[in-house]
This record gives C-alpha cells, structure tokens and sequence, in this order.
C-alpha cells in the first residue's frame, strides 16, 4: 500500500525480471534500471501529480498508473509518447497492482480483477476477504503457467487461480485453496514460471515453499527466531534461489532447494519498508523507502558482502540509456 515518507516516496516495485523500479512519489514518477543504476523516465508532479502505485510491463513502454487524487483509476502511460491510452474506473480504491506481459491484477477492497493488456478488458475476477492484506503474485514467464495466487477467506490460506482458463465478465473458476499458516499471511510470491509459491506469515520466522502442481509445502526456510514483518519475498527469474527483507533490516538468501544460503547486512533502518530482488544469480539489490539502493554480492562458500551503495533518488537520467 502506498505511504508518505519523508523523502515523498509513496511505494516502490520491480519489474518482472527485476531489472528496473519504479519510485512513486509525492511529486510524480521515476523509473530507474538496477544494473548500471541509471533514471530512465522523469515525470514531474505538473505531469502526474502525486503517484500512489505504479507497475512497469517487463521493459516495454506501458506504465500503469494510479494517482493519489484518482484513487480508483487505473491508467495506461505510454512512456515513449508520455501519453496515456487507457483508463479504468473501479468502484474502490486501487491497493495494489500485479502485471505480466498480457495481463494486469488489480487487488481491490474485497476483489482481484484481472484485466487484459493493451485494451484492459476484464477477463477474470476473484474474490478476496476485505481484512487481509493487498496481496497479489502472479507467474510472469509469458510461456508458462498463468497463475494468480491472493489470500483465501480462511486464516492463513492462499487461492491459486489460473487466469488463463477465466471466463470473461464471470467469477472465474473455482480456485484451488492452500493452507499455507496457522496465522495471516502477510507477504506472498511465486516464481516466474508458476511452478513454486513462497509464503510468510505475520510470525515472520520462516519462509515457506510450495510445489504450485501438488499444493505441498517443499521446504521451510528459517529465517529468523524473533517474530518480523516480511515486507518481500522475491524469486530469481529460474526459481533456484529465494530473497526476502524484513523490518529487521536483513536480506536473506536462500537456494529454492531448501539449504540455506546468506544473511547479509542491514540495508535499511527498520522500521523503513523496503524491496529486494535479485540481479544475477550471484548478487541481490534491496532498495528502500529513505530512498537507498544497496547491491549485495554473495559466493558459494557463503561469503556476503555490500558492493553498491546509492540514494537512487540523487541519481540523474542518462540520455544514452536506451529503453
């Protein structure tokens, strides 16, 4: 959900494969990529005005847009015209935003609707319990399965839902329930290609993985004695390795198959919210609403360290960058 820090940051989210982010703020948009961290687009608040969300469509030019004076309208910009296309209205505020290359999940109050892309029609539409947190994943590898996970009405659960069977304008197919903890989830992912689900809770102990197929728990990962709140969890685009960054201030890192890898260094300052996601298979990028970027390196033999280190926000555009 969006919030208003001090540095005007109100949310922050990577793209698909994890190679930019945007950074919505009280005073417009930026959009950066992560490996050279370099700004990509600019929109100032006389363009925009204050952002609240924002989701990037893997690198292409779709941005798609909610403003804080608009709550309930979902926007297309296209960055190469700085135009926008399309518009949607809902009935509700707009708490979170999940794309792939086709499609667009819009988690509202009670609701997931899931709207095609370019032309944002609906194609499906879940239903979710109004108390639980706007959590939404969605399998973004376009040869793969389409799969939507999002919080069930029983504590705990998750539904997992495969878009591309939806029927459109009708609830869709009944989805299939996970029981996944004992208490409310708080922070969800799924892998690119739909075969793997992590799952936290609001203990924040452990980081739960799921086959997506058999709906069984494959392994738990440990990340911690002392209750946190998961603000991410993240996996590489193969699904071989699991992220995740908590208000304890800690990246963790994990192989997907259950052993475990690094603890690396405080990339922020709780309680300030923060994202990771990894730029290879050999390092990890935490950026973080006091406007910091970190890059963490990690070798096999367990060895961590923090080889970058910018405030994003202080970072200007570079005309050679191409989109």
């Amino acid at each position: 959900m969006a919030r208003r820090r001090s540095s005007g940051i109100t949310s922050l989210g990577f793209n698909q494969d994890q190679g930019c982010f945007t950074c919505c703020l009280t005073s417009g948009l930026r959009v950066y990529n992560v490996d050279p961290l370099v700004e990509k687009a600019h929109y100032s608040k006389e363009e925009l005005g204050e952002v609240s969300l924002c989701e990037m469509v893997f690198r292409t030019n779709w941005l798609l847009v909610v403003r804080a004076r608009r709550p309930c309208s979902l926007m297309l910009l296209d960055d190469q015209q700085r135009a926008y296309k399309a518009e949607v209205l809902f009935k509700s505020p707009i708490r979170a935003l999940r794309a792939r290359k086709d499609k667009v999940a819009v988690v509202l109050p009670s609701s997931i609707q899931v709207l095609s892309l370019p032309s944002l029609a609906r194609v499906a539409l879940l239903r979710t319990p109004a108390t639980a947190r706007p959590l939404c994943a969605i399998a973004t590898d376009p040869n793969a399965l389409q799969l939507l996970a999002a919080p069930a009405h029983r504590k705990g659960s998750l539904q997992l839902l495969d878009v591309s069977r939806a029927v459109k304008g009708a609830a869709s197919s009944s989805p299939a329930v996970v029981g996944c903890h004992q208490t409310d989830l708080v922070c969800i992912s799924l892998s690119a290609n739909g075969a793997k689900l992590a799952t936290a809770s609001e203990r924040g102990t452990i980081i739960r993985l799921w086959d997506t197929t058999t709906k069984h728990m494959l392994h738990e990962l440990r990340r911690g004695s002392d209750y946190a709140d998961v603000y991410c969890i993240n996996f590489n685009w193969s699904g071989s390795l699991v992220c995740c960054v908590s208000d304890k201030g800690t990246l963790h890192v994990w192989l997907a198959r259950g052993s475990y890898a690094h603890v690396c260094a405080a990339p922020a300052a709780p309680p300030l919210r923060a994202l990771c996601a990894f730029s290879d298979d050999a390092s990890a990028v935490v950026v973080s609403e006091d406007g910091t970027f970190h890059k963490f390196t990690f070798s096999a033999e367990g060895n961590c360290h923090r080889s970058d280190f910018e405030y994003f926000l202080q970072v200007g555009d570079d005309d050679e960058f191409l989109h």
